[in-house]
């Protein structure tokens, strides 16, 4: 005699206020956890990269000219630049989020592939909307300047791998929430 299956498919899935309410849920708390995770690593790691290729192009400068003062405008330097990357890479975590949280939580889909592909989908979008939108001088809004096809292509791609440990970082942090559910 076969038992049945107790994982949820499209056809068992529970329709109750409660059950949607939960799925809302995750799905919210997914695109939460990208939002602040994302944009907290991605900087972590552009500030990691300009440290690493930086310090010593820096020092020589610093001991060839022998301004010592520089130092301090220096650390300034990359603290401005971490959060200005954090703000830059908000918008792109929260799509990212919000892609990977409706193939999670709605498609069945969680895998980390998913997430790679949530993040080089919302990198991708962050640049083509760059390249048609040129915001004021006094917007808020911080988008790529791209002004042709190749650079945009180009930018995306490496946007989109410098993405995949943040995406990576996100889908773990996010992983109770996007665990398959079964049936009882």
């Amino acid at each position: 005699m076969n038992t049945p299956s107790r994982n949820v498919t499209a056809e068992r899935r529970d329709y109750s206020a409660g059950a949607v309410a939960g799925r809302f849920a995750r799905a919210i708390g997914i695109v939460l956890i990208f939002s602040v995770a994302g944009p907290l690593t991605i900087a972590a790691l552009i500030s990691l990269i300009v440290v690493a290729f930086g310090a010593a192009l820096l020092q020589m400068f610093l001991a060839l000219l022998e301004l010592e003062a520089l130092r301090t405008l220096a650390s300034v330097a990359i603290v401005l630049l971490a959060l200005v990357t954090m703000l830059a890479a908000f918008l792109p975590s929260v799509a990212a989020g919000l892609i990977f949280a409706l193939a999670a939580v709605y498609g069945g889909i969680n895998m980390i592939w998913m997430a790679w592909l949530a993040a080089a989908i919302a990198v991708a979008g962050f640049v083509v909307f760059g390249t048609f939108m040129v915001p004021s001088e006094s917007s808020a809004v911080i988008l790529p300047d791209v002004r042709s096809a190749r650079q945009a292509l180009s930018l995306s791609a490496i946007l989109a791998v410098l993405a995949v440990i943040p995406a990576s970082l996100c889908w773990w942090l996010a992983k109770p929430l996007h665990r398959a559910r079964t049936a009882a």
